[in-house]
């Protein structure tokens, strides 16, 4: 597939309607936590068109790719590698 122009979001606002990528910090939670299954499913919602989450944890800072379920699961993974 050849590129197209019109997914192409140079500010990162989404406003084309592609993936964004979103910001967490939790003052409370270290990186297993957050981790966890089912930390960030209440807003699954929100989550829906971020692609990566720069997370801020207590002990560690990460990059992580977000899946959202058609149920609402919302599933952090590493990124996948660029080779």
């Amino acid at each position: 597939m050849a590129f197209n122009k019109r997914f192409l979001d140079p500010t990162g606002s989404g406003s084309k309607g592609t993936k964004v990528m979103g910001y967490y910090q939790s003052d409370a939670d270290n990186a297993a936590a957050i981790k966890a299954a089912n930390y960030f499913n209440s807003e699954a919602e929100a989550l829906r068109r971020v692609g990566a989450l720069m997370v801020f944890a207590t002990d560690q800072t990460f990059l992580a790719k977000v899946t959202v379920s058609a149920a609402g699961v919302v599933t952090l993974s590493a990124m996948d590698a660029f080779t």
